[in-house]
């Protein structure tokens, strides 16, 4: 066997075996989705939430970030966003919610986030919490006024 033949039958077979790691891991995973099914892992809690829709980059950069309040930070927000900057509810009391769908597997809701960047909204939907996560599936989202007492800071 010549030297291109030998290199292309080690390529071959590398991805052979590559497709059939790739198959057992989607199996397992399609496994272990139907054990969450089976013990209700997949329902969350129910919870409303409220606060204010922002990216996650621009806040964890800026300790000073907050609820966007001015044309310029609201601009702000709404162009990291649309360059690709994860989405969040920042809540009252400081917890960040990452908005998920409602089922598995998990599909993209940016589309459906867009429209709230930079507002605040009162979200009901179920939530998911792992330690330092939180996420919500949104069931409804309502745009609100800013509340007199926010503890949101202001930037």
């Amino acid at each position: 066997m010549n030297k291109p033949s030998v290199i292309t039958t080690i390529c071959v077979t590398i991805f052979l075996a590559g497709s059939a790691v790739c198959q057992h891991d989607h199996t397992a995973h399609q496994q272990s989705n139907a054990s969450a099914v089976a013990d209700g892992e997949t329902k969350g809690t129910p919870l409303t939430v409220t606060g204010f829709v922002r990216d996650i980059g621009c806040l964890m950069r800026n300790k000073k970030a907050g609820a966007a309040v001015t044309p310029e930070t609201i601009a702000c927000v709404r162009d990291c966003i649309a360059a690709g900057s994860p989405i969040a509810i920042l809540t009252e009391e400081g917890e960040l919610y990452t908005p998920i769908s409602e089922g598995i597997p998990d599909k993209s809701v940016r589309d459906r986030m867009l429209p709230y960047a930079g507002k605040y909204v009162r979200v009901t939907g179920h939530v998911f919490e792992r330690p330092g996560l939180h996420a919500i599936a949104i069931d409804d989202i309502k745009v609100i006024d800013r509340p007199a007492n926010s503890k949101i800071p202001a930037y």
